[in-house]
């Protein structure tokens, strides 16, 4: 089910008060509860696998610790990693290992497993990662209680996509004994009704104009491939932005605090600051767990490039199995090695200090969003169509365009005007500052718009493909 979805709604409502009433003490098998039941609605076959996984780290990080030196402990670290990855690899990734194998010799490629990709496998994996990982490191004390593990992992707002928690970011929080009617009701339900706002009258009203241009090439304008192009970065942002808001708001009213996982990055003025602006809490996974032990920035420019390059290859690797992800991250690399360059190497530092900061926003505001169409399509001939669009197809009927289109091009106009509020502090700054009914007017006019914009039901979110 999805937090945009009448199924959520209902399950929703009845999991709020029980989360109310029961005593503290019983709340954690609450939360295993209930995200077994969350979980388990999109494929009731596949719910073991989070426990399976679980259960790995949890048994995984004793028997590292129980190791008689270091050098057996970061063997059986390896050993207990290469089990959690082992699902992730044969759902997600046998198939395209097995196409790079065999399509240099044979055209006829056969897919191998043929399964759906389990929902949420790659964000539970690397939650549990983080924390097998961090208690290698000696950075979390390990966790004694399988219940708690459980938790950290089913606590449902967080489970299908995201944020990323690090274990001392939420284990800590499931230790401590609160008042259900503590938790943030107000902001919370608020930072819900953004995200919710974001993801129906955004993101929805925009992937039909993206999916008409990446679906074929039969009647389309260059004007077409334009809206489509910038259609697709306020899609993806809405999309996913907008789900991790309803996560945030969502554990908020359940007394739990999320880390922030975007932070209006079309802002930024340089692909480095993009990252540290997008996606944060994998961000800073890839940086902690791939990007660092490959050495980072420890030896010279060369290797630091290396690694970057590394890094953002698997990174787009993960997010989907196929040749454009790797490509789409190989141009990240490129553009993130830019902004490293542009700080060592004098002449690329005074090219890139003369354009005003406004200027190195929407320059990078383009190459983020020509990247994107690597991630948006299913192969590089599909790519190549959507970048030559522009230039290659004839531009039509302007004033037809404009008539059957109206409606998507003010909501570009209108994102382009209030990212830059996009921006929790806000909201809790608004829900402190001003009277009490002027709060539940502004929310409950945000579900007015949301519904009426609305089409009756939602699309999936983009982020449970991966």
């Amino acid at each position: 089910m999805i937090f945009s979805s009448l199924p959520f709604l209902i399950f929703f409502l009845i999991y709020l008060p029980l989360h109310l009433l029961i005593p503290s003490r019983h709340r954690l098998k609450l939360i295993i509860i209930g995200g077994t039941v969350f979980y388990g609605y999109w494929n009731i076959y596949y719910v073991w696998i989070p426990y399976v996984l679980l259960g790995v780290a949890f048994i995984g990080a004793s028997y590292m610790q129980g190791a008689a030196d270091r050098d057996l402990k970061r063997i059986r670290f390896i050993s207990v990693l290469f089990v959690l990855l082992l699902p992730l690899i044969f759902f997600k990734y046998t198939n395209f290992f097995v196409s790079l194998i065999i399509a240099p010799f044979s055209s006829n490629v056969v897919s191998i497993v043929n399964y759906p990709l389990p929902l949420g496998l790659s964000f539970i994996t690397f939650t549990l990662i983080a924390y097998v990982a961090d208690v290698y490191k000696g950075h979390f004390p390990i966790e004694n209680s399988l219940q708690r593990i459980g938790a950290y992992v089913l606590f449902f707002p967080h489970s299908i996509a995201g944020p990323i928690l690090r274990p001392h970011e939420f284990i800590p929080q499931l230790k401590r004994k609160f008042r259900a009617l503590d938790a943030k009701f107000a902001v919370g339900t608020a930072i819900f009704s953004v995200g919710l706002f974001k993801k129906v009258v955004f993101a929805d009203q925009l992937s039909p104009v993206v999916d008409a241009v990446y679906s074929g090439p039969d009647g389309l304008t260059s004007l077409h491939y334009l809206l489509s192009i910038y259609g697709f970065s306020l899609q993806i942002y809405c999309d996913f932005s907008g789900y991790t808001d309803m996560a945030i708001g969502l554990a908020m009213i359940l007394g739990i605090h999320f880390p922030n996982n975007f932070y209006k990055p079309y802002l930024s003025s340089s692909v480095a600051e993009f990252w540290h602006r997008w996606h944060i809490t994998l961000s800073r996974w890839i940086r902690d767990y791939l990007y660092i032990p490959l050495g980072g920035n420890r030896f010279g420019l060369y290797k630091q490039i290396r690694n970057l390059f590394i890094t953002m290859s698997i990174a787009g690797l993960w997010h989907g199995a196929n040749i454009t992800f790797v490509l789409w991250g190989v141009i990240h690399a490129f553009g993130i090695s830019i902004s490293y360059l542009s700080s060592k190497i004098n002449f690329i530092r005074k090219i890139t200090d003369w354009p005003s900061k406004w200027l190195l926003t929407l320059i990078t505001f383009n190459f983020v969003t020509f990247a994107w169409i690597f991630f948006r399509a299913r192969n590089i001939d599909t790519a190549f169509r959507i970048i030559s669009g522009p230039f290659a197809a004839p531009i039509g009927d302007i004033s037809l365009f404009l008539e059957r289109n109206m409606f998507v091009i003010l909501l570009l106009l209108f994102f382009a005007f209030i990212h830059r509020f996009d921006d929790h502090a806000r909201v809790r700054f608004f829900i402190k500052k001003a009277p009490k009914p002027l709060v539940w007017i502004s929310v409950g006019l945000l579900w007015v718009l949301t519904i009426s914009i609305g089409t009756g039901s939602s699309g999936q979110f983009i982020y449970f493909d991966f």
